[in-house]
């Protein structure tokens, strides 16, 4: 099936019938019509670029030229690879391959010039359609460069907000929270005080409920530290830290506990040094909370592997269990304040997990099938590129 001819072909084709005067208004016309284009191209907020087969700027509207640092003298016919070395690179021109490649490409990345910023880059190869004649390795690419710097900088506001709004279900969820073992404990001591004032000789039921008493109450004082860990987060203290460190630090922690389940860890480091900037107490606490997971979730004899190695931007670690596993309801819910599946549980702490992860501009991800077992990622930044997009609202440094 022949794709149908466009306006411009079908005039293009009647050129040789054409006299002087319509050739003329068939040129003012399209030279119009390529103005009204620019103009409408020039207000659009994104950044708009088309390079040519070689990787040459054919066309850069206003936002594209401020983006990248183009005056409008060096508008076209200038080398991305030159102008733009970082977005030239993002879309796969400069390494090692001439001209540009025929695929697309959706990315987020930071640029340090002409100023810092974070952009997300769209590239699409144009269309074989239009350049039937043009060899495969010579079409062209259009770009379009969208700037997030804005998002990105009002990150530490929305945290701030989401905080105050965690704090809040956080206040509701310790009333309800705090009222069982209090009405558990007021049970008890009645039961208490009737065995007490009839002086029986068995005193079993009294010493099971005291039993009791002191679990609740113990609880009650779990509740309570968590809730203050999550209102009155610490601020980081940044220090370059070996996650491998941190992490066997950890596990001997939870030596016991990995021995009486008869639990074996085992250990693989993708890099000798897994070198990230962070507080070495808070990170254990991470650690500390998700293995606990994996602990609770293994029911016989098992293995926690822990897995680390580089991305490239990010230091990963994989804790892997084959436990019980999460279903797909409670998994949308593992990070909501006091949502737990565990009956000891107290539905915190990934919650702070998540909050320290944050604050470390990191985040976590959880992959998990019930019966199976679960996958939780961790991913920190290799060279704080949340500090250095942020100093310039007077955020702390990283060092």
């Amino acid at each position: 099936m022949k794709a149908g001819k466009s306006p411009l072909d079908k005039v293009l084709g009647r050129l040789d019938d054409l006299d002087e005067v319509n050739l003329g208004i068939l040129v003012q016309r399209l030279a119009r019509e390529r103005k009204l284009l620019e103009i409408v191209f020039d207000v659009i907020r994104d950044g708009i670029l088309v390079l040519d087969g070689k990787g040459d700027i054919s066309y850069a509207n206003i936002q594209g030229k401020k983006i990248i640092g183009l005056k409008d003298n060096q508008a076209t016919q200038v080398s991305l690879l030159r102008a733009a070395p970082e977005i030239a690179r993002a879309i796969g021109i400069g390494h090692g391959k001439e001209g540009t490649q025929a695929e697309v490409i959706v990315r987020e990345m930071e640029i340090s010039y002409p100023e810092l910023r974070y952009i997300r880059v769209y590239a699409v190869p144009i269309e074989e359609v239009f350049a039937k004649q043009v060899e495969k390795e010579e079409i062209g690419i259009a770009i379009i460069i969208t700037d997030i710097t804005e998002d990105k900088v009002s990150l530490e506001e929305r945290i701030e907000s989401e905080r105050v709004a965690s704090i809040m279900d956080l206040a509701a969820g310790v009333a309800h929270e705090l009222g069982n073992p209090l009405n558990s404990i007021h049970i008890h001591l009645q039961v208490l005080r009737r065995n007490l004032d009839l002086e029986r000789k068995d005193q079993e039921k009294s010493k099971k409920s005291l039993v009791t008493c002191i679990n609740e109450v113990e609880r009650l004082d779990g509740i309570i530290a968590h809730f203050l860990k999550a209102i009155r987060p610490q601020t980081p203290d940044f220090k370059k830290i070996n996650l491998l460190t941190t992490i066997e630090e950890t596990v001997r922690l939870k030596k016991e506990e990995l021995s009486a389940k008869g639990i074996n860890i085992t250990m693989e480091a993708g890099v000798r040094e897994p070198l990230v900037n962070g507080d070495s107490e808070q990170l254990k606490q991470v650690f500390f909370n998700i293995i606990g997971n994996a602990i609770e979730a293994i029911t016989t004899k098992s293995e926690i592997k822990i897995l680390s190695g580089l991305e490239d931007r990010f230091v990963f670690v994989k804790i892997i269990d084959h436990g019980s596993g999460i279903s797909k309801d409670d998994l949308s819910k593992v990070f909501e304040p006091y949502y737990t599946t565990k009956k000891s549980g107290n539905g915190i702490g990934m919650m702070i997990v998540h909050r320290i992860m944050r604050d470390h501009g990191g985040d976590v991800g959880i992959d998990s099938k019930v019966g199976a077992g679960t996958i939780v990622t961790l991913r920190f930044p290799r060279n704080s590129e949340r500090s250095k997009l942020l100093e310039s609202n007077s955020a702390a440094d990283i060092k």
